[in-house]
């Protein structure tokens, strides 16, 4: 009768082993080597490493550096002219250029491809790193990896393998029986041995989509600029009244705004001007006033006549006050005439507040001034008065103007519908990832230690468990195999665990599958012989 004896089949077992045991631990303390080597080498600064990675975005280092290529630079003790270095410009961001010169603790630098040098000389502390090496290409990859698009393919790649890892037998089913027969049964690290290949393949798939997460998190900045804008309102009125010499033609004894101002009747007339500054979101507002009074001519010709006296505010409104002298005003025209000999029906004069404001509105710096206030005027030998069809518009100017600036917010990852800030994508990132894969290779470690690769392989099925006394299976319809290479099969197949009876002259081996029984009698000359082989 041919066969392979429990006892061959039990030793082989034991003598592979230790050798996959070996084996393991070799690849666990390689693996340890290569990522704590790689730390040290390849550790961002943002994390306490060395070194820092520039994705190329110009054409001035052409020809050695294309745009797109990945830069890796590293922290050096001191940079000589000639180093390739990056360094943070304050307005620019990180630039990648030769140094030429040092002076002061200054350095002077300028692109290969370029005929001038920078404007900006950085300190040795503004220094990132200089060049290690460049990976043509790579940076333009690593740009759109960067993209939420691409972020949330390789987190739904990581998800895929959490899912894929999971989808194993259910306990009790037959197939993890099937399992659990090869992958050591009832040890006592049973369920990690049965389950370390899945929770293998899980911790790799986190630490994948945390790895990702990281990595976008340092590819971006603390902090990004957006436009903002802000609206808001400035709105004044104009009032203005005369003294009349005969108040009998006004109804209110005297001209009142909106009416006419004889020349005759009057030589003052008193004007004011009410301002105020209105907006949704809280603003902060000063500024200055003065009210003047442009006169001048159909040709051109100005001359300001200040009506009230320069002025100053807080807050969101002012009043101003002043009186225009018209009997001045008629002798600027009579010396303007003389000397001209140019001699006009009619001239204009315009009331400006001249309100100039700053401040912040919603947080946002501002500088405005408010041009639409001006009441246009016009006079001639006998008045002055309104020179607008429409008088209401003129007398409560309105402007509405946009604050725009560039606003400095916290930035985030978005993954897909979830923001996260950058720091705590950096944080749950590099920290996820190093537990994720730290773990990994601490079972790698231990499933060398236990042995469980080689099991797991399904190169050597499980030793028979011998049994006392007899296995009896009345109930059962026991059938003969030919080989104990067909019962090993018979045991994998079905999951079951193979039973080996001691009997006088033979051994009997059992395999049951529900409500049959798989048996392979060995006798005693021929087990003797494989033994002894």
């Amino acid at each position: 009768m041919s066969g392979t004896a429990p006892g061959h089949t039990a030793r082989a077992a034991r003598q592979a082993g230790p050798r996959a045991a070996a084996a393991f631990a070799a690849a666990g303390a390689l693996l340890f080597l290569l990522a704590a080597a790689g730390w040290v080498l390849f550790a961002p600064q943002q994390l306490g490493g060395q070194t820092a990675y520039v994705i190329v975005n110009g054409n001035s280092m052409e020809p050695g550096m294309q745009r797109g290529d990945l830069a890796i630079v590293r922290r050096a003790d001191d940079y000589r002219p000639g180093d390739v270095v990056t360094y943070r410009h304050p307005e620019v961001g990180h630039v990648i250029h030769r140094i030429i010169d040092v002076e002061d603790g200054r350095y002077t630098l300028q692109g290969d491809n370029n005929d001038f040098t920078d404007s900006y000389h950085p300190g040795r502390g503004e220094v990132v790193g200089r060049l290690w090496f460049r990976v043509p290409g790579a940076g333009r990859v690593l740009w759109h990896l960067r993209s939420p698009l691409w972020t949330g393919i390789v987190l739904s790649v990581a998800f895929a393998g959490l899912l894929g890892s999971s989808a194993r037998p259910r306990p009790g089913s037959a197939a993890a029986a099937r399992r659990n027969h090869h992958r050591g049964g009832g040890h006592p690290m049973a369920p990690i041995y049965r389950n370390w290949q899945d929770a293998l393949a899980l911790l790799l798939a986190v630490g994948l989509g945390f790895a990702a997460l990281a990595w976008v998190g340092f590819g971006r900045g603390l902090e990004k600029t957006v436009p903002a804008e802000r609206e808001y309102t400035q709105r004044g009125e104009f009032v203005y009244d005369a003294a009349a010499a005969d108040g009998s033609i006004y109804d209110a004894g005297r001209a009142t705004t909106g009416e006419p101002v004889y020349l005759r009747l009057s030589d003052r007339v008193t004007f004011g001007f009410s301002y105020e500054f209105l907006a949704s979101r809280p603003a902060s507002v000063s500024g200055s006033y003065h009210l003047v009074a442009e006169l001048g001519d159909a040709s051109g010709w100005k001359r300001t006549i200040p009506v009230g006296e320069p002025g100053t505010f807080e807050g969101t409104a002012f009043q101003a006050k002043g009186t225009l002298d018209l009997a001045a005003v008629r002798e600027q025209i009579a010396a303007l005439e003389a000397q001209s000999g140019v001699v006009n029906d009619r001239y204009s004069v315009t009331i400006k507040p001249q309100v100039r404001i700053s401040g912040e509105l919603d947080g946002l710096p501002f500088e405005s001034r408010f041009d639409a206030a001006a009441l246009p005027l016009a006079l001639d030998r006998s008045r002055l008065w309104l020179n607008s069809a429409e008088p209401a518009a003129l007398l409560r100017p309105s402007e509405t103007s946009v604050v725009t600036a560039q606003r400095t917010v916290g930035n985030h990852v978005q993954i897909w519908f979830v923001s996260v800030p950058v720091v705590a994508a950096r944080i749950a990132g590099s920290a996820g990832a190093l537990i994720a894969f730290g773990s990994a290779g601490a079972l790698i470690a231990a499933a060398a230690r236990r042995g469980w690769g080689e099991r797991a392989g399904g190169t050597s099925p499980a030793a028979p468990v011998r049994i006392a006394g007899s296995g009896r299976f009345e109930s059962a319809d026991v059938i003969d195999v030919a080989s104990m290479a067909d019962l090993e099969r018979i045991a994998e197949r079905t999951g079951g665990i193979i039973l080996q009876e001691a009997r006088p002259g033979s051994h009997v081996c059992y395999v049951r599958d529900g409500a049959a029984v798989y048996r392979f009698v060995l006798e005693q000359a021929e087990y003797g012989t494989e033994r002894a082989a």
